[in-house]
């Protein structure tokens, strides 16, 4: 799972990046870095193998902020979004939600194999 999770970093990061080079605001980075949360938890898992279960399930309550974060900005103001806001809020809203749901199959799997 620490590998799955440093590629969804890795998109959210150039996610964030290109929403930034696009329109220079900071908000714009989010993703970015929710990214480099999720990348430094993941490096940590593979670091440390004792640890692994652990790290992945704060990983995993972090994809849960990035799923929730752009939800809520979404529900509240989508209508009022310019189209790089949305597409920003949507793709985040997607990669950590897949990446959520991946985590959540695979702690079922482990658990199951005990």
């Amino acid at each position: 799972m620490p590998k799955t999770t440093l590629i969804f970093a890795a998109l959210l990061i150039a996610l964030g990046l290109g929403a930034f080079g696009i329109s220079s605001s900071r908000t714009a980075l989010l993703p970015a870095w929710l990214g480099l949360g999720l990348a430094v938890l993941a490096a940590l898992a593979l670091q440390f193998e004792r640890a692994r279960k652990h790290l992945m399930h704060v990983a995993a309550v972090l994809a849960l902020l990035g799923v929730l974060a752009p939800a809520a900005a979404l529900a509240i103001r989508a209508a009022a979004m310019s189209p790089l806001a949305l597409g920003v809020n949507l793709g985040m809203l997607a990669l950590a939600a897949a990446l959520l749901a991946l985590m959540v199959r695979s702690f079922v799997a482990a658990r199951r194999a005990r």
